[in-house]
């Protein structure tokens, strides 16, 4: 379990520099607040991972395991959603798609 909690400790941190890359400084909220903010929560894993480690309890490890496992997958999804809006080639296929025709947005409403 640390080797995930390792990878969301990058994820976040990745998250971060691509979100500074792609909104700089009009980000929101401003870079200093978002690296508290970002400091804190891969702070809060590690401090429960740590407490539950030493505790031995196994009450909760299920819970945990899905909670870990979901953030991570949330960690990993938001990073390729980050990747997609910064990365040129794939601005330039979502206008192409556009000017085809192609609606993108949802329909739920």
């Amino acid at each position: 379990m640390e080797y995930k909690l390792i990878g969301i400790s990058c994820l976040i941190l990745i998250i971060l520099g691509l979100t500074w890359l792609k909104d700089g400084e009009q980000m929101n909220p401003p870079l200093k607040k978002r690296v508290v903010i970002d400091s804190v929560t891969i702070g809060i894993f590690w401090a429960v991972f740590e407490f539950l480690d030493k505790s031995g309890s196994t009450t909760y490890k299920n819970e945990i395991v899905f909670v870990i496992n979901a953030s991570l997958f949330f960690f990993f999804a938001r990073m390729i959603q980050l990747i997609c809006q910064v990365n040129p080639m794939i601005q330039e296929l979502v206008q192409y798609l556009k000017s085809k025709g192609v609606d993108m947005e949802d329909k739920e409403k």
